[in-house]
């Protein structure tokens, strides 16, 4: 494949939207926390400043060093003394004799493309870091949720309890029961409250918004009906992908780095300009004075030193760049191969957790307890059927959680984010 000049063609735009989403005025989807995440993630911020940097070295490369000025006397002071003297003013100006300042400036564009790169790479990796914290916090109310369903159940069973306890049809013992495994699942819900202001907390942080933001977050775990495939190609996913772009940028960028050490085996030349007032003595006339003007060029030659070094150093570079494209061509497709397959899996088990067996239970615990109430079933085997309730949504909504970290995962390696897009220039 040919990568001279791809870069050159290719303009790495790092889009977000006109206004970020405002916290407390609306909800926010996944992609509108990235988004936010994007513009107050103060490690980020630090980091762009690195375009800026890259940005001002191209505005200064490929100028002229700076003239120099000289002055000089001589005198006979230490000599005959007569009052002879030579005065001189001179100017001196070094350019090169090659396009050593055209390649230098082309060099350093190749490195402002190189910064966008990596920027929007960490922007890339930010973004997952945040789908995973949704991922986290979700998983956690969603369970708080199904805690809190069986934590009214329970209420409504120790309720009617009560009542048959009073009307004496059942012992109080059974209501001592029902209450201690209320208490028990109380627990469990306020345990896992904990857990998740722990996740708001983490997600807060990574988006870089004070501990006390209020963030209301409008997702809800859902498995899809169908089997997930693999829905992009990978060359739409290399396009995507900074960090792939980041390696065909230094390909070019070696490229203009070798040219430019080419450049340097001429040193440059120093051309100078000069007036001299000379003042000495002429038979018979006696002291007189004269003035010249003229000019000088000094041109090295590269007999010694042709700046092998730094070609050598540059053709390292090249090289390494080529192979660093194959590398990261390889390690993407590799992660994109392991990422589909887990969330097929994920997805698999999932489906299988959230279908007709949890099904099953729950109408098997609606069915204890009726018969429960109709004096066909005993308390135990209705507590029993609730806890096969609790166990088996617990672990349908851990395989859930597990599905949805995977499609994260996708969409972390086919760098699938708003605001992240190479497009051609």
């Amino acid at each position: 494949m040919h990568f001279s000049g791809i870069i050159a063609r290719l303009h790495l735009m790092l889009v977000l939207a006109a206004t970020s989403p405002v916290l407390g005025a609306e909800t926010l989807t996944r992609d509108d926390a990235i988004r936010l995440a994007y513009g107050n993630n103060r490690e980020l911020a630090i980091a762009t400043l690195e375009i800026k940097r890259a940005a001002t070295r191209l505005k200064w490369s490929g100028r002229l060093e700076n003239p120099e000025f000289d002055v000089s006397r001589v005198a006979d002071g230490f000599g005959n003394n007569d009052n002879e003297s030579i005065s001189e003013v001179g100017f001196t100006q070094k350019f090169p004799i090659t396009a050593k300042l055209k390649h230098e400036k082309s060099l350093r564009a190749y490195q402002v493309i190189l910064a966008e790169a990596e920027i929007a790479e960490q922007r890339r990796e930010l973004a997952g870091r945040v789908d995973l914290a949704l991922v986290d916090l979700i998983a956690t109310r969603e369970h708080i949720a199904v805690s809190r369903d069986l934590v009214q159940l329970n209420r409504e069973i120790v309720e009617f309890l009560r009542q048959q306890a009073k009307e004496g049809l059942v012992s109080s013992l059974d209501v001592m029961q029902a209450t201690l495994s209320g208490r028990t699942l109380e627990q469990q819900a306020k345990s896992l409250e904990t857990t998740e202001r722990h996740h708001l907390l983490d997600l807060l942080h990574i988006i870089g918004l004070d501990a006390e933001s209020s963030l209301r977050v409008d997702t809800r775990f859902s498995v899809p009906g169908k089997t997930p495939g693999i829905d992009v190609s990978l060359d739409t996913v290399l396009q995507r992908r900074p960090d792939y772009v980041l390696a065909l940028a230094k390909i070019d960028e070696a490229s203009a780095a070798i040219t430019l050490e080419e450049a340097k085996r001429w040193q440059d030349v120093s051309v100078r300009l000069f007036v001299e007032q000379e003042e000495a003595i002429d038979d018979p006339s006696g002291l007189d004075g004269n003035t010249f003007s003229g000019f000088g060029i000094s041109i090295p030659l590269p007999l010694r030193d042709r700046n092998q070094e730094g070609i050598e150093q540059a053709e390292i570079n090249a090289e390494a760049a080529t192979k660093g494209v194959d590398a990261a061509r390889f390690q993407i497709r590799s992660e994109c191969e392991e990422a589909f397959h887990h969330r097929t899996d994920a997805w698999e088990l999932a489906r299988d957790a959230s279908g007709e067996l949890l099904d099953l239970a729950e109408t098997n615990l609606a069915e204890f307890r009726k018969a429960y109430q109709e004096g066909q079933a005993s308390l135990i085997q209705v507590q029993r059927a609730q806890e096969q309730v609790l166990e088996l949504k617990t672990a349908s909504l851990a395989f859930i959680a597990d599905y949805e970290r995977a499609a994260a995962q996708v969409r972390l390696v086919t760098g699938a984010y708003p605001g992240l897009s190479v497009s051609a220039k």
